[in-house]
């Protein structure tokens, strides 16, 4: 990849992608003896000066099918304005991260004990008039499915289709959704799906961390509510918060964490990749698939232990 082919802001929606799936070690183009460098040089060098940051035009550790999602857009594609336009949620989803273990701390402590059933819980985010994202979303995204499923599927902020519908899932990507839980025999009436905030932010920008303060003690609420046996979360930015990691979701995926959610009961909880996402980039569609049968398995051990 030239640089010189892409604006800066092109540059910086290639590299989100990048780190979006995973890449994290950046290549020079030329391999360097760094070793018999220092030994040869060390004695005689000035002092070091800051090293810069890896260019764009420096490679990355990544699948072919990434590099090619990455590389192929031409100068000024829609492909490629879609990702710039796309890039600052991506970006910023490790700023939702930083202040993770205050938050979930936080979210603990506040229990909201008062609400004591599901439809309290939608009351009371209904009347939550102190939160800026009410008055700036179109409808309130609560929840959709089996209130009474043994599964919890939790999802990304809302987007533009489920803040018009206020329905988590649906669009295209809850389309792939139904088709991927279909393939391991659930449909949406043995699911419970809800999104990690209720409210979409506006032009799809990250949550800010007051946003985030003053919400995420709800849906630990609604996990405590609905007590599923299983929990599915779909999505980087909110495994990372709920998991409460700093691993990018190609590494959280594909291994069960037992996680609490503020009411002292640990639940078994898989990460695995957000509908959207596949949707980018379909080669990652085997590891998700490979997610949901973990699931399956889990979920007819769970029945077998029962009916015996």
């Amino acid at each position: 990849m030239i640089p010189q082919q892409f604006n800066r802001q092109q540059l910086i929606a290639m590299l989100a992608w990048q780190a979006e799936m995973g890449a994290d070690e950046a290549l020079t183009d030329h391999p360097a003896d760094h070793i018999s460098n220092t030994l040869d040089d060390n004695a005689y060098a000035a002092p070091a000066s800051p090293s810069p940051s890896p260019s764009p035009s420096q490679g990355a550790v990544m699948s072919g099918s990434a590099l090619a999602l990455v590389a192929a857009p031409p100068a000024g594609s829609a492909a490629v304005s879609s990702a710039a336009q796309t890039a600052p949620h991506i970006m910023n989803q490790d700023k939702i991260n930083q202040n993770n273990t205050a938050q979930n701390n936080w979210a603990h402590k506040k229990m909201l004990h008062h609400i004591d059933s599901l439809p309290a819980l939608s009351k009371a985010l209904a009347q939550l008039d102190a939160c800026p994202l009410k008055h700036t979303a179109s409808t309130m995204c609560f929840a959709d499915g089996n209130a009474g499923s043994r599964i919890m599927i939790i999802g990304e902020v809302p987007g533009r289709d489920e803040d018009r519908l206020g329905v988590p899932f649906v669009g295209a990507a809850g389309q792939l959704l139904d088709l991927m839980m279909a393939s391991i025999g659930f449909d949406r009436t043995a699911l419970y799906l809800v999104n990690l905030l209720p409210w979409r932010p506006p032009g799809n920008r990250t949550p800010t961390d007051e946003e985030m303060d003053m919400l995420l003690p709800y849906l630990y609420r609604h996990v405590q509510l609905a007590n599923p046996d299983y929990i599915l979360i779909l999505g980087g930015a909110p495994a990372k918060i709920l998991i409460d990691s700093s691993e990018n979701i190609l590494k959280l995926r594909g291994r069960w964490h037992e996680v609490d959610y503020g009411d002292g009961v640990m639940r078994p909880t898989l990460a695995s990749l957000h509908p959207a996402y596949l949707m980018r980039s379909p080669a990652q569609k085997r590891l998700a698939f490979a997610d949901l049968l973990q699931l399956r398995q889990r979920v007819a051990i769970k029945v077998d232990a029962d009916a015996s």
